[in-house]
C-alpha cells in the first residue's frame, strides 16, 4: 500500500508545485472526481502550513490488505477498468477520511497527543559502530570517533562504517575474531572471501581472519543479513545455538537472538541442519529453528528484512516483540505498568532512522497504548 498512497501523495505534491504531466493531470482529475472527500483532502494539504511532512503522513497510511485483496481481484477478469478505479477510489476515500481526521486531531487537541507520549529527553536511532575483539585479546572500538586503520595489521582494515578483512592466504585454526555490535549500533563486515554481513543491534558475530581450504564457517549470536561470496569449493556455514545453515552462495536474513532461530532466504539455496534434520531452502521460505523442532514455510520478505533496508515494520506483532527492537535499537530498558494486554497484535511501519517520538508517535495511533520516556527508561501501559 505504501507505494499507491506514495503514487497519490506525490500527484498532490506535483498538483500544488503545478508540475504535472498531461497523463498525470488526467489521472489527479480522475481521483478527485472520484468523490467529495478526496476534494477535501486536497484543499486540506492547500491549507496546511507544513505540506512536506503532512504528505508523508499520507504516504505512510497502511493499508495492504486492502491493497492486496485488490490485486489479486484485479487479475481475474479482463473488463474490470471501471471496477479497480472505482475501488481504487473508494480506497483513497478511507485514506482521506483518515488523514483528515488525524490532521484536525493535531489542529484540535495537541495536548492529548502529548498525554499519549511523555518525553523527557528524546532518544536518537542506533549509529554505526561496534567492538573489534581480536584473538591475541587486543580491543578495538569501531564508531565515528575512534575509527582507525588497524595499525600494523596486515589482514584487517576498519572504518566508522565497516570492517574489512583482507585475503592474506594464510589459516590458523585457534585464529577467531569477534565483532561485538552493542545496543543502538549497527555495522557492515566484508570477510576475506569478499562475503558482506550486515549486523543488527546486541549481536555477536566469529570469524576467522582467513578461511580453510575445505570450508568457511563464522557464528552468529543476534542478527546479521549475509550477501555469500559464491566459491563450490568452500561451502558456508552460520552457526548458531539451536543448529547451522549452509550455503554455497546466497542471500539471506539469520535471527538468533534466542534459542528459536529463524532463517529467511532471499536468493539462491540454504540448507538449515539440527543435528540429524535437515531442511532445504528456496528464495521467498524460512526456516524456524529450536532445540527440538525444524520447520519451514513461505516467509514476509519485507517484514523478516525490515531492519536491513531501514525499517520498522510491525506486522500482526506482540507488544512484547515490538519492545525487544526498540529496546536494541535505542538502548532502552522496557517496563509494563498495569494490566497491558501483552499478547494483543498491532501492525504499523516508519523508517528506524528517526527519533524513538517519532516510532511512539506512529504506535499510539495503532494501539490503544501510552508510552513514557524517562532517560533510558520506556514506560508503556494502557491509554485509560
Amino acid at each position: 500500500m505504501k507505494e499507491n498512497a506514495g503514487h497519490i501523495a506525490n500527484l498532490i505534491h506535483k498538483f500544488l508545485c503545478d508540475q504535472l504531466t498531461e497523463e498525470e493531470k488526467l489521472r489527479f482529475d480522475e481521483w478527485l472526481r472520484a468523490s467529495a472527500q478526496n476534494k477535501q483532502l486536497l484543499a486540506s494539504f492547500q491549507k496546511a502550513q507544513n505540506i512536506e511532512e503532512d504528505l508523508v503522513i499520507l504516504r505512510q497510511l497502511d493499508a495492504n490488505k486492502a491493497w492486496n485483496q485488490l490485486n489479486n481481484k484485479s487479475g481475474n477478469t479482463k473488463s474490470n477498468g471501471k471496477w479497480l478505479i472505482g475501488i481504487a477510489a473508494s480506497l483513497l476515500l478511507v485514506m482521506g477520511l483518515v488523514y483528515i481526521w488525524y490532521n484536525n486531531l493535531l489542529i484540535k487537541d495537541t495536548s492529548e497527543q502529548k498525554q499519549t507520549i511523555a518525553v523527557g529527553r528524546d532518544i536518537a536511532p542506533a549509529k554505526s559502530g561496534a567492538i573489534l575483539r581480536m584473538a591475541n585479546g587486543d580491543e578495538f572500538l569501531l564508531n565515528n570517533t575512534t575509527a582507525k586503520a588497524l595499525d600494523n595489521n596486515k589482514t584487517l582494515m576498519a572504518s566508522d562504517l565497516e570492517l574489512i578483512v583482507k585475503n592474506s592466504g594464510s589459516y590458523a585454526e585457534d585464529h577467531l575474531n569477534s565483532l561485538v555490535v552493542p545496543r543502538a549500533s549497527f555495522y557492515k563486515l566484508t570477510l576475506s572471501d569478499g562475503t558482506k554481513v550486515w549486523i543488527n543491534a546486541q549481536s555477536n558475530l566469529t570469524f576467522p581472519a582467513q578461511f580453510p581450504d575445505n570450508e568457511r564457517r563464522v557464528a552468529l549470536e543476534g542478527e546479521a543479513y549475509f550477501e555469500v561470496a559464491h566459491d563450490a569449493k568452500r561451502p558456508f556455514f552460520v552457526a548458531s545455538k539451536a543448529g547451522e545453515i549452509k550455503v554455497l552462495g546466497t542471500h539471506f536474513n539469520v535471527f538468533a537472538y534466542h534459542d528459536n532461530i529463524r532463517t529467511t532466504l532471499v536468493e539462491g539455496k540454504v540448507e538449515v541442519r539440527q543435528k540429524e534434520n535437515k531442511l532445504e531452502l528456496i528464495p521467498g521460505e524460512f526456516a524456524s529453528l529450536s532445540k527440538n523442532n525444524l520447520v519451514k514455510g513461505k516467509a514476509d520478505i519485507q517484514q523478516d528484512l525490515a531492519w536491513h533496508n531501514n525499517e520498522f515494520y510491525f506486522k500482526k506483532e506482540t507488544i512484547v516483540n515490538i519492545a525487544h527492537q526498540l529496546s536494541r535499537w535505542y538502548d532502552l530498558e522496557v517496563k509494563f505498568r498495569g494490566d497491558v494486554q501483552l499478547t494483543k497484535e498491532y501492525s504499523g511501519s516508519i523508517q528506524r532512522d528517526v527519533q524513538l517520538s517519532q516510532v511512539l508517535e506512529m504506535l499510539s495511533y495503532v494501539s490503544d497504548l501510552r508510552f513514557e520516556i524517562h532517560g533510558k527508561e520506556l514506560i508503556i501501559e494502557n491509554k485509560n
